[in-house]
């Protein structure tokens, strides 16, 4: 992949996590049997992969996201990206606190053929939880 391309897959990849992606972003992005390597045992494949956004989506209906750096290996990919979005849903199992939540995390994504054969996504949760649940001040 050239460094254009390189950076177009970037920019889809956060562009699908973000509420205002376009469809049909993750079947560009992530290839067909794509594995993801999440703790919270979302399928594998692109399903999977929609299930995990609309989990946050339903959540967060107003989720941006934005590349914040990354850095290219030989096969692999690692975006280290920040997201901020409004608690208006009950996605996460926690009524809607209305609170506007920032996140940092981290994805690493295996590339094969032009698009995402297996993700690592890292994320601080307990500090999303915290947010949404600490006392108001």
């Amino acid at each position: 992949m050239g460094a254009n391309d390189v950076q177009d897959l970037i920019q889809k990849y956060v562009r699908m996590w973000d509420a205002r992606g376009e469809d049909g972003l993750v079947e560009e992005v992530m290839a067909p049997d794509v594995i993801d390597h999440q703790p919270v045992g979302i399928a594998d494949g692109v399903a999977g992969v929609k299930r995990d956004i609309a989990m946050y989506h339903a959540a967060f209906p107003d989720l941006a996201l934005t590349c914040e750096d990354y850095v290219l290996g030989e096969d692999r990919i690692a975006v280290r990206w920040s997201a901020a979005g409004t608690h208006e849903g009950d996605g996460l199992g926690v009524p809607p606190t209305h609170r506007r939540v920032q996140l940092h995390g981290i994805d690493i994504l295996r590339i094969a053929d032009g698009r995402v054969a297996e993700r690592w996504g890292q994320f601080n949760g307990l500090d999303m939880m915290q947010q949404l649940t600490a006392p108001a001040t």
